[in-house]
């Protein structure tokens, strides 16, 4: 069953890979800073897949099924993991075609630990976002609270780092430093596995809880 809830996240996202296969090299063509795109993207690919199911009514027809809530959530972590991979998979292929293909780019090529550093923030970004569209049952307000949040969390990010006067995080932020540093790849990967893990039992708990409302 999980197989089949998989195969359908992937099949109706179809037409966005092929946009998205099309657009990553155009912005390279065009010089486009491309790194907030890839957040985009792939909550793009997050809107996708919830708003299908919204459209069709597909929690309602899966919840008459003899099928565990617990599966189908896990089923739909593994899409967008899966997801991610070969989407950073593909940025690395394009980024490096693109600096031996195109050289009047000014910046430089990605490094792999620049690659592996934009999997784990975006893996915290959909770990984040992932259960705010099983806890809200109205679609549209559970869009509105993932862009609020990411917004308001970049605003306050930015105003942490820019104030010389808030240091309160500085200590937290030098332990994860140095305990990525111990082996930054390892690290890395372990972070966005636990964050999408600890994300999929919040969101497999809201879903079954609600399902037995």
């Amino acid at each position: 069953m999980i197989g089949a809830l998989m195969k359908k996240d992937f099949y109706i996202n179809g037409i966005y890979y092929l946009i998205i296969s099309a657009l990553i090299p155009l912005f390279y063509v065009m010089e486009v800073d491309q790194h907030y795109l890839y957040y985009g993207i792939m909550i793009g690919f997050l809107f996708n897949l919830f708003y299908y199911d919204h459209r069709n009514h597909v929690n309602r027809f899966i919840g008459s099924l003899p099928v565990k809530l617990r599966n189908v959530v896990w089923a739909r972590y593994i899409t967008m993991f899966l997801i991610l991979v070969c989407f950073i998979l593909y940025v690395r292929l394009v980024d490096s075609l693109a600096h031996y293909g195109l050289p009047y780019l000014e910046f430089q090529p990605m490094t792999a630990l620049e690659i592996m550093i934009l999997f784990t923030s975006i893996s915290i970004t959909i770990a984040v976002s992932m259960p705010i569209y099983y806890l809200v049952k109205t679609f549209m307000k559970a869009i509105g609270i993932q862009m609020g949040l990411l917004l308001f969390s970049t605003f306050t990010f930015a105003i942490m780092i820019g104030n010389d006067y808030i240091t309160f995080y500085e200590p937290l932020l030098l332990g994860v430093f140095k305990l990525i540093d111990i082996q930054p790849y390892l690290m890395l990967t372990l972070i966005s596995l636990l964050f999408l893990y600890l994300s999929f039992l919040l969101s497999a708990w809201i879903y079954t809880k609600k399902a037995k409302v």
